[in-house]
């Protein structure tokens, strides 16, 4: 029996416990996490991919009507992978190229920043469904402190498991010490004395106690163990403050993966969303969205280095997406404005990398694929966020759990081999 079957269980039968608490209704934190980390980095606002890995260049400057402002010769390749010759691509695509996925051409559907985001990141259009990342956290470590941890995107979680927020790092080290006047410091004067800490901790214990007894309604008795569960995770929270770094990069999305990565090693982490924006270039498109890509690339390059010294690179995935795609062409703005059509890429365990699935014509409409070679087919079918999702959830092993037949993914019926 799973942990969300056994809490489901005893949540029924009226018993007043916590995961693992099974016989002595007392709460105690979960077993450290020890499986694959998953990184989802979002680009806030609708990335181009014609200006990165589905290049689409101009015969000539001079076209009125021409899709970027670079030409179709001058399109460069990292292997099986092109990339427009544009910001910091060449660096990227050199260095990781052989381990990228990359899927073009998937129709997302809409050209709402709100249902974008929410189709990219939970594979459905539809609404009140949880994203991959809190159905992965609910899967694997429902009650661990930082199971989940959101900077930004899509990170609505049906309940399955608590998001956790990290502004500010300093916070970490006040939750984590408590009874420490200055968290950072181990010789600091502290608050209370040990006998006092432990007698908050038994009057806490009880009143959760009485309160949980109180309380009739199933959903709400698994929540209230949860949420006290994870405010018994002070020690792994001390775990996590060892393993931040003493130096953070200025890049925000390898800021970001530093707080998971750290939160991974401590055992109390699965999932977290990287998030940074200015995608949303409807004007002066080349000087602002180039940036945001250089960005991108940086994070994510700089977060695997910071994997690789944490020795946990071979246990990462990384995902990276958007809302949707950019307009063909510019406007009168020299923007580029919402276009349904956008490219995710992708890298990780079990992900065989120097691939790109999924074609586009020269004015950026995808095409249909054969569902069993993926190769482009005028009668083949229409690649969406729901064909990557079923796909992902196989490849995590989550496809056949009681929260993905909650979830399921019913406006997709076809299973695309993208993992093999």
């Amino acid at each position: 029996m799973d942990r969300r079957d056994f809490l489901k269980l005893t949540s029924m039968a009226g018993l007043g416990v916590a995961v693992g608490s099974q016989f002595s209704g007392e709460a105690r934190a979960a077993d450290p996490y020890t499986g694959p980390l998953w990184l989802f980095v979002h680009a806030g606002g609708g990335w181009d991919p014609t200006s990165f890995c589905d290049p689409k260049g101009a015969k000539s400057l001079d076209d009125p009507d021409r899709m970027n402002n670079y030409l179709t010769s001058e399109i460069e390749t990292a292997g099986a992978i092109k990339y427009a010759p544009v910001g910091t691509n060449a660096e990227f695509f050199t260095k990781w190229g052989n381990r990228l996925l990359v899927i073009n051409g998937i129709d997302t559907g809409t050209n709402s920043h709100e249902a974008g985001v929410r189709t990219t990141w939970s594979g459905t259009l539809s609404e009140g469904r949880p994203s991959l990342a809190a159905m992965l956290a609910g899967v694997h470590a429902p009650t661990q402190a930082m199971s989940f941890i959101s900077n930004g995107g899509y990170d609505f979680t049906a309940s399955l498991v608590p998001v956790t927020r990290v502004p500010d790092t300093s916070t970490l080290g006040r939750v984590a010490y408590p009874n420490r006047i200055e968290p950072g410091d181990e010789n600091t004067r502290f608050y209370h004395t040990e006998a006092t800490m432990d007698r908050i901790a038994t009057a806490r214990a009880e009143r959760h106690q009485v309160k949980l007894n109180q309380q009739r309604l199933p959903r709400l008795r698994q929540s209230m163990s949860t949420l006290y569960t994870s405010r018994l995770g002070q020690n792994e929270l001390k775990q996590l403050i060892q393993y931040l770094p003493e130096t953070y990069y200025q890049n925000g999305i390898a800021r970001q993966a530093q707080v998971a990565i750290a939160a991974y090693k401590a055992g109390i982490c699965v999932t977290a969303n990287l998030s940074t924006g200015g995608f949303d270039t409807h004007g002066n498109h080349d000087n602002d969205h180039i940036p945001a890509l250089s960005r991108i690339w940086t994070g994510v390059d700089q977060l695997m280095e910071f994997a690789e010294a944490s020795g946990i690179a071979d246990k990462v995935y990384v995902v990276i997406g958007s809302d949707f795609g950019r307009t063909p062409g510019y406007n009168s703005g020299n923007g580029k404005d919402h276009w349904n059509i956008t490219s995710m890429m992708m890298m990780g365990p079990g992900i065989v990398g120097n691939r790109v699935i999924g074609t586009t014509d020269d004015r950026h409409a995808a095409h249909n694929v054969n569902p069993q070679t993926l190769e482009t087919s005028d009668s083949g079918i229409r690649m969406t966020p729901g064909h990557v999702h079923k796909a992902l959830r196989k490849l995590a092993g989550i496809d056949t759990t009681e929260i993905a037949r909650e979830f399921e993914l019913t406006d997709t019926s076809e299973s695309l081999p993208f993992f093999g």
